[in-house]
């Protein structure tokens, strides 16, 4: 844990420095960019020993830009310890959706049936969150 200032350094500048270029160059508008992880981390450690944070299913933060998101919201919230949605979750299916839709795929159009079962890419669920949609 005692890394994470220089790992965010790593990441925050040259972040920030593709942002700045898109927008410069008048590219952000139509270039998504999607900041993620596949799980949750919790901000202690349960065992003095544990070099990090632990894992955690029940909540996680992704930031965007660009691309046609809202700029300067947070949308959600966790509880206070990051380890439970609060408030206004929104389930992994429905970020894919609503990337998809972002990227200009209409996700009903791209089921399909394979063994009597339907399937797509957010498997058969997933809806646009509109909250974030500029």
């Amino acid at each position: 844990m005692a890394d994470h200032a220089k790992l965010a350094r790593n990441v925050d500048r040259p972040l920030a420095a593709l942002i700045q270029d898109l927008k410069r160059r008048g590219m952000l508008d139509s270039t998504l960019i999607v900041w993620t992880t596949e799980f949750g981390r919790t901000p202690f450690v349960t065992a003095k020993d544990l070099k990090g944070r632990e894992h955690h299913n029940h909540a996680f933060s992704t930031w965007m830009a660009g691309g046609g998101v809202k700029g300067g919201i947070a949308y959600g919230q966790s509880d206070d310890i990051g380890a439970y949605i609060a408030d206004r979750g929104v389930h992994v299916h429905d970020l894919h959706a609503t990337m998809l839709h972002l990227l200009g795929l209409n996700l009903e159009r791209l089921t399909y049936r394979f063994s009597g079962r339907d399937y797509r890419l957010t498997d058969v669920a997933g809806r646009v969150v509109n909250g974030i949609i500029a």
